[in-house]
């Protein structure tokens, strides 16, 4: 009798637990509810975008963006062709870029906002010192109409930065 009460109490709770989460994702009045993926079209984007900036080809990635996009990396305002230029430089400082650890996400909101999360581990070997250096960052991409619109990045640079200063 007992195991048929504490059966019931267990099934009860799991039951009523689920449901309550069910609840909460599926607020279609939230604009801040939504759902998440992994592995569609826009996160394959993200990866492909990071890969092209691994490889020093981000030009390669040009077409997920629009025309009038914006870049924030740490708080400053960039367009594409700076982001470009100042991503390629950091090839002349660092050899093997790589992003060693990631994670990524599309986030549809019900108000109709996409956004790609993208958490990375950054890695290389500076070509002063020899050293490995590693920093964790994260970045989105804001999607409308098919094309990303507004990109941020954050990471602390001050290791970046010193292994570029002479």
């Amino acid at each position: 009798m007992k195991k048929i009460i504490l059966f019931l109490f267990v099934s009860s709770m799991l039951i009523s637990c689920d449901s309550q989460q069910k609840n909460v994702n599926s607020d279609t009045n939230d604009p801040m509810s939504g759902y998440m993926v992994g592995n569609d079209d826009k996160s394959n984007a993200m990866v492909l975008f990071t890969k092209a900036y691994q490889d020093n080809d981000i030009e390669s990635a040009r077409t997920i963006f629009s025309d009038d996009v914006v870049f924030h990396v740490n708080d400053s305002d960039l367009t594409f062709d700076q982001v470009k230029e100042g991503f390629s430089a950091g090839h002349d400082y660092f050899d093997n870029i790589r992003h060693s650890e990631y994670d990524v996400s599309t986030m549809y909101y019900n108000d109709g906002k996409i956004f790609t999360n993208y958490w990375y581990t950054w890695a290389a070997t500076s070509k002063k010192s020899n050293e490995e250096l590693v920093l964790k960052g994260y970045c989105w991409f804001k999607w409308e109409n098919d094309k990303v619109v507004e990109v941020y990045n954050a990471f602390d640079p001050t290791a970046y930065n010193m292994e570029m200063s002479n």
